[in-house]
């Protein structure tokens, strides 16, 4: 299948950085198998291996490895809200038992992470919202026919978002129609570059959602390969598309 879609659209691969009938492999720092997409075990043991941040900068450290991972841990910004207030400039660093208890929390979890799994094409896939006063979160499930494993990812879910006592919950939603969006359909862009002996050349292509047409050319000043010069295309368009909003 893969040489299927390579020869219709007429792609190429570098045979240096292509394998085949490989059962895993690493991909963007993460592990891909048939069951789905894992974390690296080498990540995980980054963070189980730490100590307790003695300081700002330890604290600092932690949060800059926890985003990498944050698709895998449910309710990462609930579960890292107690050092909130250690991030403030100026505040003085207390680590105190509700911090300690996050941390071990996140330790506790990535002890046994989820795997992403691939979603049944044709099936529906049912959305959970979970919001809370400092943090929302959400679980994107679909019925596989295994309504145990369902139900238990589901339990742990909302577990880890728990709702607290005081809280008064309320069925006044909006009205449907209020909720409702239209969408329409999106642009089409095209860009191409080309390098001459004395210069380079960029050219931009927006197909609006009404089949009219938006033609752009540039002029690059710069001296680079053809591969750079489609970048640079790619790129003017892009910032195009901010200006145009």
């Amino acid at each position: 299948m893969v040489f299927v879609f390579l020869r219709r659209y007429r792609l190429r691969m570098n045979p240096l950085k292509c394998a085949f009938r490989v059962t895993s492999g690493k991909f963007l720092g993460f592990i891909l198998r048939h069951l789905g997409i894992e974390i690296d075990q080498a990540k995980v043991d980054a963070i189980l291996k730490m100590l307790e941040p003695r300081n700002i900068h330890e604290l600092k450290s932690l949060q800059e490895k926890l985003p990498y991972l944050r698709r895998f841990i449910s309710n990462l910004a609930g579960r890292c809200q107690p050092f909130g207030h250690l991030m403030k400039k100026g505040a003085a660093f207390n680590w105190d038992q509700t911090c300690s208890d996050a941390f071990k929390s996140i330790k506790s979890y990535l002890a046994k992470p989820p795997v992403l799994a691939t979603p049944i094409p044709g099936k529906s896939l049912i959305l959970h919202i979970a919001a809370q006063e400092r943090s929302v979160g959400a679980l994107l499930a679909q019925e596989n026919g295994e309504g145990k494993e369902n139900g238990q990812a589901l339990a742990d879910f909302l577990a880890d978002h728990l709702i607290p006592n005081n809280w008064e919950l309320t069925d006044e939603l909006l009205d449907e129609d209020v909720m409702s969006i239209e969408i329409e359909p999106p642009w089409r862009m095209c860009f191409d570059g080309a390098v001459h002996r004395g210069r380079a050349g960029a050219g931009v292509v927006f197909i609006t959602s009404q089949e009219e047409i938006l033609p752009f050319s540039f002029t690059l000043k710069q001296c680079c390969s053809n591969n750079v010069d489609e970048y640079q295309a790619l790129i003017l368009e892009l910032e195009l598309v901010v200006d145009m909003k």
